[in-house]
C-alpha cells in the first residue's frame, strides 16, 4: 500500500474516534439533564406535599382546640385534664410551624397529633356523659325544689286553714255573758234591797247576766270577774293593791269583784254584789263582764 493510502486510512479513523467521542459525549450530557430535571421535578413535588402535611396538620390541630373549646363542664378535675391536653396541642402547633420545612418532624408530629386525638375522643366521651349527668341532677334538683315549693304552699295553706280553724275554735269557745243588768240599790234592815238611781240612797251594785250555753267551750271551774268603772275613769275596787289586780287583753287591771263558776257547757245565772264603801257620784257608770281573760259581756248605768 502506498504511502498515501496509509495515510488517508489513519485520517478516516482519527475522524471516526472524534465522531464516537462527540457522540458519547452527548449522551451523558443529555444524561446529567434528564436526571437534574427529574429530581428537580421530585424536589418541586415534595416541597408541594410537605406545605400540603403541614397545613393538614395544622388544621387538624386547630380543630381539635375547637371541639375542646365546645365541651364545657362543670367538673373540675376534667377541666384540668383538658387544660393539659390543649396545653399539648398548642405546644404541636407551635412545632409545627417552627419545623414547617422538616419533613420528618412533620412527620412525627402528624403521629401525636393522632395520639391526642384519640385521647380527646375519650374525654369528649365522658365529658358528655358528665353533662348528661349533670342536666339530669339539675332536672331533678328543679324538679324536687318545685315540690318542695309545693310542699311549702301546701303546707302554708293547711297551717293558714289550722289556724283560721283554731281561731274560729277559740271564738266559738268564748263565753258570753247574756242579759246582762246592773242597779244601784238601797238596803233597809239588811233584807230589803231596793232599786234605785240616786247616788247618795246607793248602798250596793247589783249585776246580774246569764252565762250562755256553749258546747265548743272547755267545761270546768272559770273565774269571772266583775269591773264596775265610775264616771271619773277609777274603778271600784275594795283595795286597790295586787291582790284586786287580773290579767285581761294581755294588760293588767284593778277588779271590782271575782267569782268563781264552775261551768258545765250549760245555761247559768249569776248576780253579783259589789257594797259601796263610800258615797258614790253622780254620773254614767260603765260594768263590764270578763272570763279567762277576755271581755264576755257589757253595760252601764247611771246615778244621778
Amino acid at each position: 500500500m502506498s504511502e498515501t493510502n496509509q495515510t488517508e486510512q489513519k485520517g478516516k479513523k482519527g475522524l471516526i474516534y472524534i465522531t464516537l467521542f462527540l457522540l458519547l459525549t452527548n449522551v451523558f450530557t443529555l444524561y446529567l439533564y434528564f436526571t437534574a430535571h427529574q429530581e428537580n421535578v421530585e424536589l418541586v413535588t415534595n416541597n408541594t406535599d410537605l406545605s400540603v402535611e403541614k397545613s393538614a396538620l395544622q388544621a387538624e390541630l386547630e380543630e381539635m382546640l375547637a371541639q375542646y373549646d365546645a365541651a364545657i363542664t362543670d367538673n373540675e378535675e376534667m377541666n384540668a385534664q383538658v387544660a393539659e391536653q390543649r396545653a399539648q396541642i398548642e405546644q404541636l402547633l407551635a412545632q409545627a410551624e417552627k419545623h414547617k420545612d422538616d419533613a420528618y418532624i412533620i412527620y412525627k408530629l402528624r403521629k401525636e397529633a393522632a395520639t391526642l386525638r384519640e385521647v380527646m375522643k375519650d374525654y369528649l366521651v365522658t365529658i358528655d356523659s358528665l353533662n348528661t349527668l349533670n342536666q339530669s341532677l339539675i332536672a331533678e334538683k328543679a324538679e324536687v325544689k318545685m315540690e318542695l315549693n309545693t310542699q311549702k304552699v301546701e303546707n302554708k295553706q293547711l297551717n293558714d286553714k289550722n289556724a283560721e280553724l283554731a281561731k274560729k275554735v277559740e271564738i266559738g269557745s268564748k263565753l258570753k255573758a247574756l242579759d246582762l243588768v246592773s242597779v244601784g240599790q238601797r238596803v233597809k234592815n239588811t233584807t230589803v234591797h231596793r232599786e234605785t238611781d240616786r247616788a247618795k240612797r246607793v248602798d250596793k251594785i247589783k249585776t246580774c247576766f246569764t252565762i250562755d250555753k256553749n258546747e265548743v267551750a272547755k267545761p270546768g271551774k272559770k273565774d269571772i270577774y266583775l269591773r264596775i268603772v265610775d264616771p271619773n275613769g277609777e274603778v271600784l275596787s275594795y283595795d286597790q293593791s295586787e291582790k284586786y289586780m287580773f290579767t285581761y287583753e294581755d294588760k293588767e287591771g284593778l277588779y271590782t269583784r271575782k267569782e268563781e263558776l264552775m261551768y258545765e257547757n250549760e245555761e247559768v245565772d249569776m248576780c253579783l254584789y259589789w257594797d259601796v264603801l263610800k258615797e258614790p257620784i253622780e254620773g254614767k257608770y260603765i260594768v263590764e263582764i270578763y272570763a279567762e281573760g277576755y271581755l264576755i259581756g257589757t253595760t252601764d248605768f247611771e246615778l244621778q
